[in-house]
């Protein structure tokens, strides 16, 4: 009686140990978390709307004299979570600087530019820093070419849907009058809706 016991014992102690740490089916399916949400996807076309401010104070020899303000539109495609491609129109109003002397009358430029962009989404605050570099052309009566590079910032407001954003750019236009190098810099903030 006590061998078979013991045995009843052991046998119960073999199978309690083979069920520890499951769970037990009791009607009811065992549903698994979600998954963590995301504010960036892989995948991404963006819309950009944003104001724009330009420097064409010294030491920046830019076409533009002083200060001009304007805004512009932009499209961008992300074909991985970290690299994009990107094109933007700004319009900025702001006093012409001929060479070495200004003008006295303002007038728009249109600014016209395309990017490759390289972000780091960091989902867990909906903040993703980003750099870029690109080239454009520039009209304002004239026309010319440009380079760019710059760095920002965007956050999602909506994850996923809806994004503020500022950045700033250094804008090399080469050599327009003949009298040296020309250059300046933009920045810009705006709302970023995301398809």
């Amino acid at each position: 009686m006590k061998k078979l016991t013991l045995s009843l014992l052991m046998s119960l102690g073999l199978v309690g140990s083979t069920f520890a740490g499951q769970e037990m089916a009791s009607g009811k399916e065992y549903k698994q978390p979600p998954p963590e949400p995301t504010c960036f996807k892989d995948q991404e076309l963006q819309l950009d709307i944003f104001g724009a401010y330009a420097d064409g104070n010294r030491p920046h020899a830019g076409v533009i004299d002083e200060h001009a303000f304007g805004g512009g539109v932009g499209i961008n495609y992300f074909f991985h979570r970290n690299i994009g491609v990107g094109v933007d129109a700004t319009w900025l109003y702001g006093g012409e600087k001929d060479g070495d002397r200004s003008n006295d009358g303002d007038t728009t430029y249109h600014n016209f530019s395309s990017s490759l962009i390289f972000r780091m989404p960091i989902d867990a605050i909906c903040l993703a820093p980003y750099a870029f570099v690109g080239g454009g052309f520039h009209v304002d009566g004239a026309q010319w070419a440009s380079a760019h590079a710059g760095v920002g910032l965007e956050y999602r407001i909506v994850p996923e849907r809806i994004g503020i954003f500022t950045d700033a750019r250094f804008t090399y236009f080469g050599d327009r009058y003949g009298n040296g190098e020309q250059n300046n810099i933009m920045a810009r903030a705006g709302v970023r809706f995301v398809f």
